[in-house]
């Protein structure tokens, strides 16, 4: 009897040391990662948004996609808080191990024809690019950040070898600069990618502007190619599709 009290107080032991460095270790790991934006909970638009990164963490993880996220117009960075502490986090089933953000770190370009808007100035939305690094200091070993105006940068960058983009995040506003972003992500993406416009009703929801517009003509390039299927509408403003690969669907060898 007194061996097998021992052996369970033993064995209780030792469980209670598994169950506490689990539980450490998750603490610290979440300790190193970037923290969420402030009154995320009080602020509307950062709320929103929010709830989109935790149903994409959802869908990602049911689905099993592993890839990257790539984030154009980040500014101070509050949505790719969010994504870092939603899809980023460890211990999941799929993997989002690298993270792009891509933005000229010197505010928006000169609003030019159809991207005019009241709204929009050039300089608009400035994060210089040392004090975005501070903000992530966390999170620099798992990010690169890639500086410039779209239309003369994403020409030539080429992501990581390997690397395909899980999502792809679209916060420039303009018509002409999410056209760059569309051409960018063209055949990086995955069989059930997400690409997510943050302002998709822009311009008072015009289909003949802004990211509607953009998004449009991406779509009739890429008729034979890909299928898109509504996803999560964000209350601010946002809209969000999964990318189907029009060869995979309805195949079982996924």
């Amino acid at each position: 009897m007194i061996e097998f009290i021992k052996k369970i107080d033993k064995n209780f032991f030792n469980s209670f040391l598994y169950l506490t460095k689990r539980k450490f270790t998750r603490w610290f790991e979440l300790n190193k990662i970037t923290d969420l934006p402030e009154n995320i909970n009080e602020d509307f638009n950062l709320s929103t948004r929010y709830d989109f990164f935790k149903i994409a963490q959802s869908y990602l993880q049911t689905n099993r996609l592993n890839g990257t996220y790539c984030e154009f117009g980040c500014h101070t960075g509050s949505t790719f808080k969010m994504a870092l502490r939603t899809i980023g986090l460890p211990f999941k089933p799929n993997k989002i191990n690298r993270f792009y953000a891509f933005d000229s770190f010197e505010g928006m370009p000169e609003p030019e024809g159809i991207d005019k808007q009241k709204i929009w100035e050039k300089g608009l939305n400035t994060t210089s690019i040392e004090d975005f690094k501070k903000i992530f200091k966390k999170d620099l070993h798992r990010m690169k950040i890639v500086k410039g105006f779209y239309n003369e940068v994403l020409k030539d960058y080429k992501l990581e070898s390997g690397d395909k983009i899980a999502i792809a995040y679209i916060d420039c506003d303009y018509y002409s600069s999410t056209s760059d972003c569309l051409n960018f992500i063209d055949n990086k993406l995955l069989h059930g990618s997400l690409i997510v416009f943050d302002d998709w009703n822009c311009y008072y929801g015009d289909p003949k502007r802004g990211q509607r517009l953009a998004f449009d003509k991406f779509k009739q390039k890429k008729v034979d190619q890909y299928e898109f299927i509504d996803f999560f509408d964000i209350k601010s403003g946002g809209k969000s599709f999964i990318v189907l690969e029009k060869n995979k669907i309805g195949s079982e060898e996924l």
